[in-house]
């Protein structure tokens, strides 16, 4: 994933960022916390509009592997600049201090954790370059890890 170019990698980002807004409009913010900690079993009653969104989510990480095995890009992990980047967007995009600390400890008992994290994906679709290539293919490594 780390060589993913950027378009496909901002394209799978939007996927979850879009899922992330469809759950905080349609959902409790405690089924939204644990989508984020475990996936799609987290909704008991999927709705189409879900199951939609979840076929996009799919379908744009199946196309962002196969954009970075074929893409020649070289796999860079983000330095702390890139993370410094990350962190001035989100701020920018009214991101607390409390909300980046839920993020970074993973802290499933923080009521606002999926509007935080949605601040997070936004603030990286922001970052242009190479930096901003480096925390999207990051921050989907660890979504696809989890």
């Amino acid at each position: 994933m780390p060589s993913a170019p950027d378009n496909e990698a901002s394209q799978a980002l939007s996927a979850q960022l879009a899922m992330l807004d469809h759950l905080m409009a349609r959902e409790t913010p405690d089924i939204c916390n644990n989508y984020l900690r475990n996936g799609p079993d987290a909704v008991s009653a999927p709705d189409s509009e879900f199951l939609a969104h979840l076929d996009k989510v799919g379908a744009t990480l199946f196309r962002a592997f196969g954009a970075a095995k074929r893409s020649g890009l070289p796999a860079a992990e983000p330095e702390d600049q890139d993370w410094s980047l990350l962190a001035d967007a989100f701020t920018k995009s009214g991101g607390t201090p409390a909300e980046m600390d839920a993020i970074a400890n993973a802290n499933q008992d923080f009521a606002g954790l999926c509007p935080a994290m949605a601040k997070l994906y936004g603030a990286a679709l922001s970052l242009p370059g190479e930096s901003g290539r480096h925390v999207k293919t990051a921050l989907l490594y660890a979504i696809v890890k989890n």
